[in-house]
């Protein structure tokens, strides 16, 4: 039993069965959000480390060939990029997920509601009906306003990461050309 300050809100005992799942799957939505904005908040201040990281790795190897100064700063834009991306693909796997939640839930209500239907022995009311059904199709609500903040979190997030890496990549790329073209500026 909860205390009393800490009680449930009333529409939350009518979700039935996937409340839980759906107020987990919000609240992972929430923080993964706010861990992503906090984080390009940081990264709008300091991008220029994660390019002059690479770049240091890229300098040492200037005298090579521009294939293997490439192929290093490959790797190590690969290695950058799984902090660019963290949570995206959780994101999107709670926006497939959570109305799928919905709809179980509602044709749990759906199952429910019919069971007290056949339980009446009278007339059955419109107003059975509509009560059982509406709370059924709260559930379904709920995981749709889930997913549909997660999945846009998820692609604004997505189009950050890839502007950001592109133009670090597209940074790096001049660094190198600038190296080979520095070997036939003499000739």
């Amino acid at each position: 039993m909860l205390p009393s300050n800490l009680e449930l809100p009333a529409w939350f005992d009518l979700l039935g069965l996937m409340g839980g799942p759906l107020v987990l799957c919000a609240l992972a939505v929430v923080a993964i959000a706010l861990e992503r904005f906090v984080f390009y908040i940081k990264l709008s201040v300091r991008w220029s480390s994660y390019y002059d990281n690479v770049a240091r790795h890229i300098e040492r190897l200037k005298d090579h060939p521009k294939d293997l100064r490439d192929e290093v700063a490959s790797q190590i834009v690969q290695e950058i990029r799984k902090s660019f991306f963290s949570g995206i693909n959780l994101l999107r796997t709670i926006s497939v997920i959570s109305p799928l939640l919905g709809l179980l839930g509602t044709i749990l209500g759906i199952i429910t509601a019919f069971k007290v239907i056949a339980m009446q022995t009278g007339p059955v009311s419109p107003n059975m009906i509509a009560d059982g059904l509406w709370e059924a199709m709260l559930t379904t609500a709920v995981g749709l306003v889930i997913a549909l903040p997660a999945i846009m979190t998820a692609y604004i997030f997505r189009y950050l990461a890839d502007a950001k890496l592109h133009k670090i990549c597209l940074k790096l790329n001049r660094l190198s050309m600038s190296y080979e073209l520095e070997k036939y500026k003499d000739i």
